[in-house]
């Protein structure tokens, strides 16, 4: 979740991740590394391994289709279809053996300054013949309960391999922040990854970290 400060004259706003890294398209020997910025910086990329001695380089490319408007539940209000830059970075690790769990972070530097993610776990593909467990979740779309079910899930502890989500992930899906920072607390990005603030009853729901360790798998939904 990234929040915007009141900056004095010549200060440098200290950089920040949009959302942490995610794990997609796993193979038996790989899988894929994504994450996202509000700046576009000169270098992005993996440190994985036992000792984070692996590196590779992520591919960024700009969003070109996100934007926020007059019914966004932003920090700013807009009272047009507003533009907003975001940045994709995704990377490949590769040489990984089916079973093998290992560490992994991942780094984003601008000409003067770098952020870095927590550290979290990734594995490739299980093996064909392996038990898999896996979560099926649909339709979260900014609902009430979304963060809550998402959080009882990650207490559960249930060793899952994988997330298939069979679409309508969020209302308006050029809306950015309905996917990382809508100020209702449970946009998509923050439920799935222990960081939203939803409050229901009384009670604040901060999803599930999930998909930084779990490739998600998702299809398009009507939204």
């Amino acid at each position: 979740m990234v929040f915007l400060a009141k900056l004095t004259s010549g200060t440098i706003p200290e950089l920040a991740m949009l959302s942490d890294p995610f794990l997609q398209l796993p193979t038996l020997n790989s899988v894929n590394v994504v994450w996202f910025t509000e700046f576009g910086g000169v270098e992005h990329h993996v440190i994985y391994g036992e000792q984070l001695e692996h590196k590779v380089q992520a591919k960024t490319t700009k969003l070109s289709k996100v934007a926020e408007d007059s019914r966004s539940r932003w920090v700013q209000s807009y009272n047009k279809v507003t533009p907003r830059d975001i940045w994709r970075h995704e990377a490949q690790v590769t040489g990984l053996i089916p079973g093998q769990r290992l560490p992994y972070q991942v780094v984003s530097q601008d000409a003067s300054q770098s952020v870095s993610s927590r550290v979290f776990s990734l594995a490739s593909q299980p093996p064909s013949d392996a038990n898999v467990k896996i979560l099926l979740t649909s339709d979260h779309q900014l609902m009430p309960m979304t963060a809550a079910n998402l959080e009882k899930v990650a207490q559960m502890g249930l060793d899952l391999d994988g997330i298939f989500f069979a679409g309508d992930m969020v209302n308006v899906s050029d809306r950015a922040s309905e996917w990382f920072d809508d100020q209702g607390g449970g946009a998509f990005f923050p439920c799935l990854q222990g960081r939203a603030h939803y409050t229901l009853n009384g009670h604040t729901y901060h999803g599930g970290e999930l998909i930084q360790h779990l490739p998600l798998f998702t299809t398009v939904g009507n939204h």
